[in-house]
This record gives C-alpha cells, sequence and structure tokens, in this order.
C-alpha cells in the first residue's frame, strides 16, 4: 500500500509541475481551466480542487497574482513603457480590467506605483550628489550592505546558451531555509543515482519572484541541477529550460543575508551605472561548491546571473 501511496504521490506531483510550467510560459496567454487541467491529465472538475490544495491557491487567483505581480515589476524595469502595453502582455484583456486588479493588489494605480519608485530613485540620486535629504528607510540597508560587503565584486556580461535543469520547487518564500533545504535533499536523492552529482554538476537555484512585490510566504524557488537531453520529470523532480541570453555576473561570498546583499547590489547599484537594463526572464543563482561555515552560520559561493538588455 505505501509504494502504491508513493507512486500515486509522485505522479500528482509530476502533473502539478506540468501545469505550472504552463502558466509561467503562458501567462500573456488566455490560460483556461481547461487547458491547465489538460497539461495536468486531470478532468477541469477535479483540477481545481486539486491544484488548490497542492499549490495553495486556486488556479485563476494563483495566475491572476502572477499576472499582477509581473506588470508591477515590468512598470519598473521600463518606466518608458506604456501601460496599457504592460497590461496586453501580461495578459489582461483591458487596460481598465488590468487598473482594477493592479489597485486591488497595491493599493494604487500603476501609474502611482510607477511614480512612488521613481521618486524614491531620485532621492537615493540626490543623497550621492550630497544634497541635505532626511535618510529614507533604505538608507541605514544601504551602510549596513556596504559596510558587510566591504568591496564591490566585479561583474561581467556573458552570453550564456541555453540549457535544461531537473529542478524540485519550493512555494513558501526565501527565508524558509529548512524549506528549500528539503527541495535540495529531494533532488540531489534524485540526481545521486541517476549520475549527475559529479564534481563540475552545475547546481544552482532559481528564485522565480521579487519579495518587494510578491508576498514573502508565497515567493517560489526552484532547487535546480543541469541536466542534459535525457533527463524526465519524475514525480517532484521536473524538467525545465533555462532561457538562453545576455547576463549581468557577478561572485559573492558570505553568510545567509549575501544574498539579499547580492540582488541589491546588481540591481541598485550596479544596472542604474552600467548601460543596461533588466530583461524579462529570472534571475538565477549557481553555486561555487559545498556551502562552508557551520549548521548555524553556514558561508555561500555563487555567482548571480541576472539577464539584461541595452539600456
Amino acid at each position: 500500500m505505501r509504494s502504491v501511496s508513493a507512486r500515486t504521490r509522485r505522479e500528482y506531483d509530476r502533473r502539478i509541475n506540468a501545469a505550472l510550467e504552463l502558466i509561467d510560459r503562458s501567462l500573456g496567454e488566455e490560460i483556461s481551466l481547461a487547458r491547465l487541467a489538460a497539461a495536468a491529465n486531470f478532468s477541469p472538475y477535479h483540477f481545481h480542487r486539486i491544484f488548490s490544495a497542492a499549490v495553495g491557491e486556486p488556479p485563476a487567483e494563483y495566475v491572476r497574482r502572477l499576472r499582477v505581480e509581473k506588470a508591477a515589476g515590468l512598470l519598473l524595469a521600463d518606466p518608458s513603457a506604456p501601460v496599457t502595453g504592460i497590461a496586453l502582455a501580461c495578459g489582461f484583456s483591458t487596460s481598465a480590467l488590468f487598473c482594477r486588479r493592479f489597485r486591488e493588489r497595491f493599493g494604487m494605480s500603476p501609474t502611482a506605483w510607477r511614480m512612488r519608485h521613481e521618486k524614491s530613485k531620485n532621492r537615493q540620486k540626490d543623497r550621492k550628489k550630497g544634497k541635505d535629504i532626511s535618510p529614507g528607510p533604505g538608507l541605514h540597508w544601504r551602510q549596513e550592505r556596504r559596510q558587510a560587503m566591504k568591496k564591490a565584486p566585479k561583474v561581467r556580461i556573458e552570453e550564456v546558451p541555453a540549457f535544461r535543469v531537473a529542478y524540485v520547487k519550493h512555494m513558501k518564500g526565501y527565508e524558509d531555509g529548512p524549506g528549500i533545504q528539503r527541495a535540495f535533499q529531494t533532488l540531489f536523492a534524485w540526481a545521486g543515482p541517476r549520475g549527475l552529482l559529479r564534481p563540475d554538476a552545475k547546481v544552482m537555484g532559481i528564485p522565480l519572484d521579487d519579495p518587494g512585490i510578491t508576498p514573502k510566504d508565497k515567493c517560489r524557488y526552484y532547487a535546480c541541477v543541469a541536466v542534459d537531453d535525457r533527463a524526465e520529470p519524475a514525480g517532484e523532480v521536473g524538467v525545465m529550460g533555462v532561457r538562453p541570453g545576455t547576463y549581468a555576473v557577478g561572485r559573492f561570498r558570505g553568510s545567509g543575508s549575501i544574498f539579499r546583499e547580492a540582488y541589491a547590489f546588481l540591481y541598485g547599484e550596479w544596472l542604474p551605472a552600467s548601460g543596461w537594463q533588466p530583461d524579462d526572464a529570472p534571475a538565477f543563482e549557481s553555486y561555487v561548491g559545498e556551502p562552508g561555515g557551520t549548521l548555524a552560520k553556514p558561508r555561500f559561493v555563487f555567482d548571480l546571473y541576472v539577464p539584461v538588455k541595452p539600456l
């Protein structure tokens, strides 16, 4: 009975992964319940309950939230892009519907959201020029970051070809260390017997959400290892492609806080002065060796890859 139950769980995980992958690559398209159910090979009648139990949100709410959050990121990444164009690119049929959903999620219009962040950026520029402006909540954090990092890392531009990864998803936020650790343990238990954990194995993390936009307990993190074309999904372990393209890459070393510091540096300091802007794809972390330090205070070394395009 136990083996039957385990096989059933693996099959359900594989099917839900198929639906989640369809959502991720199709946010700009119509995503009907029937289409998602077909991708997961469940009947539409039962799929809604199965998805809701597995993901923690009904399919329509999950899709709607991801669309609004993607739009929020695009509004900041490209301040010159028309709001209507962003709305349509994120799957909203009209700008009026988009504005209503955006206000429900963030409590303000898309234009107000963009203006608020532009004002914040301008205040930061004024401080750098030495103007006498009272410090905002971000100033203390930037001072801490500079002291902790001590020396800004060198950033290179790299052309990355397409490749595939096997992954185990963690859907409950980046601050859930034990949950992320379990995701890697599940991944390694699958990858080890298949000979995928060689010394040159590429072990990665893909954080799909911005915690400044997505609720912290809903940020999605994928524990990954690079695989060849022969790898097939199995249970919790999915297989997907990583987008090829141009990436800005910096190497970072430090304790658990280094991840937040690395993103703050690349997005907040390096990009605005680089002549590049973020492209519409997830960043990823490529880990260099095993974590060091102690269990209570681990230390990490990783390359942070941020997709970019010319400004």
